[in-house]
């Protein structure tokens, strides 16, 4: 592993942590303060606009992140100059095109949705909606320009700004102006990037035909793929719980969402730097590298992400009512569920990676479109039978089946097989972890059991991984080079809690 992509790994979650931290705050409060049927509005308005920003992505995002460093990479600097002014031009116009249709669908067949609030705000809300959707696609065109150069520095800073001002901004609107004000806080924590987008356009768009066709295709299949991705891996379920069990409902489920997006979000964050990294040693032909990276990932991901969403999943009855308050009870069991579900789901994002870097988007239609297919299905199917935890299956069920049909691609086709041993391992682990976690908190309850069975859950798990062996079974090497770049004096406690041999003194002292 680089030292510059362990560095642009760190910056990269660090920017992508805050934003997420802030949206998590965020949406505890807005939830305690508006309650579950405003709360259901405010959800809604959120997946509207987040699914109409997907589609006016046209997979420019992910072509930045691609074929810049690519282009880099070979020496092109001039190609992906072009590429860029062309995609931050084109990216504009679907930005208006998208935001018509986002204001129709809000304003006709969202009408009832919008109204839930208050009927004298609907106008607001549509009104701060549009607006949050134009400066998300103007922050998105700047922020994913970065990742594609892979100036994660400026990331993390523009990153953590936001994120306050997010946050910030969230809690202070829901309390005054309730749903436009919270969502208010959403556009307060994109227009510092957002303002930053116009620097773009002073690069001329220019491609040639070959990497136009490229480009084409690839955004294409993306696009597609990104579209019914959000469909499948988003809030989807709320548009079957809107119409068959009403907005308190969504609220419920959006309460259940927030939390295991909590753990969900994770990796995408850890794995900032990945996909430009995998492109990168696909446009050199590093295909042994590329595997040991897959490899590598996949489990450093599952040590943090399986512990997390087990842990979750076995103290949210605790967890739920300290943070969105007691009359969220019944979002409990959706948490826990989907919290299991994502244990599983969360670590196919290195195989998604993948996929985009080897520009293997076919498959990703092909495994989305399965995915949307059983999200349609099963929504009508589970959800008007079940209600809440019908939209839990149904979420849970889908969205496993879509990374276990990717991870079939890339082991058969590919050659790139998952770790399978080292995560079985982590699984035991995390299942320990989990069950210390859930008698701790049956047996003392309340918000006390979490200063108790969080701790206990966290020793436990790292007993197992020392008593398993489990660091010395992903990569030795790797977790020595890690500890080498810790402070001097904390080596030694961890390599004792990881079961490593102290180096010699010479060692120690070169």
């Amino acid at each position: 592993m680089s030292p510059s992509f362990a560095r642009n790994t760190l910056l990269g979650f660090a920017s992508g942590a805050a934003v997420a931290l802030a949206g998590f705050v965020g949406n505890a409060v807005v939830a305690r303060l508006l309650g579950p049927e405003k709360l259901g509005v405010f959800a809604y308005a959120v997946w509207c606009v987040t699914v109409a920003a997907t589609v006016a992505a046209m997979g420019i995002d992910l072509v930045q992140q691609r074929f810049i460093p690519n282009l880099r990479a070979e020496g092109r600097n001039d190609e992906a100059e072009g590429l860029i002014g062309t995609t931050t031009r084109f990216s504009m116009m679907s930005t208006v095109v998208v935001g018509v249709v986002l204001f129709g669908y809000l304003y006709w067949p969202g009408r009832s949705a919008m109204e839930g609030g208050s009927e004298g705000s609907r106008d607001v809300i549509l009104a701060v909606a549009l607006t949050w959707f134009v400066c998300w696609k103007l922050s998105d065109l700047y922020l994913f320009y970065l990742r594609g150069e892979q100036r994660f520095g400026e990331l993390a800073r523009l990153s953590a700004v936001s994120a306050l001002m997010k946050v910030a901004t969230m809690a202070l609107g829901a309390w005054l102006f309730g749903i436009p004000g919270a969502l208010a806080g959403y556009i307060a924590g994109t227009v510092l990037p957002a303002s930053r987008m116009f620097r773009l356009l002073r690069k001329k768009p220019s491609v040639d035909a070959a990497l136009k066709r490229e480009v084409i295709r690839f955004a294409l299949g993306s696009w597609v793929a990104g579209v019914i991705g959000t469909l499948v891996f988003g809030r989807t379920q709320i548009v079957f719980l809107e119409h068959y069990t009403g907005l308190g409902a969504v609220g419920m489920f959006a309460a259940a969402v927030t939390v295991a997006e909590m753990a969900v979000q994770l990796p995408p964050l850890l794995l900032s730097a990945l996909l430009p990294r995998f492109s990168e040693q696909h446009g050199l032909g590093a295909h042994e590298s590329m595997l040991r990276l897959y490899r590598t990932t996949t489990a450093l991901i599952a040590m943090v992400i399986v512990p997390l969403c087990l842990g979750l999943a076995a103290i949210a009855p605790v967890l739920i009512p300290v943070l969105f308050g007691a009359e969220f009870a019944d979002a409990i069991p959706v948490a826990s569920v989907l919290l299991i579900a994502a244990a599983v789901s969360s670590l196919g994002v290195t195989t998604l990676y993948l996929l985009y870097s080897a520009g293997k988007t076919g498959l990703l239609v092909v495994s989305n479109g399965v995915g949307l297919a059983g999200t349609v299905a099963l929504g009508f199917l589970l959800i008007p039978r079940f209600g809440l935890m019908g939209a839990a299956w149904s979420r849970g069920t889908v969205q496993v089946l879509v990374v276990l049909i990717e991870t079939w691609y890339v082991t058969r086709r590919l050659n790139f097989a998952p770790p399978y041993r080292v995560l079985g391992v982590i699984t035991l682990a995390s299942v320990a972890q989990g069950v210390a976690a859930y008698v701790i908190s049956v047996e003392v309850g309340g918000a006390v059991s979490l200063a108790l069975s969080i701790p206990a859950a966290i020793l436990v798990y790292v007993v197992a991984l020392r008593a398993l062996s489990v660091t010395s079974m992903i990569d030795p090497g790797l977790t020595k080079r890690l500890i080498e770049h810790l402070p001097e004096r904390s080596r030694p406690l961890i390599r004792k809690i990881l079961k490593l041999p102290v180096p010699p003194a010479s060692s120690a002292a070169n």
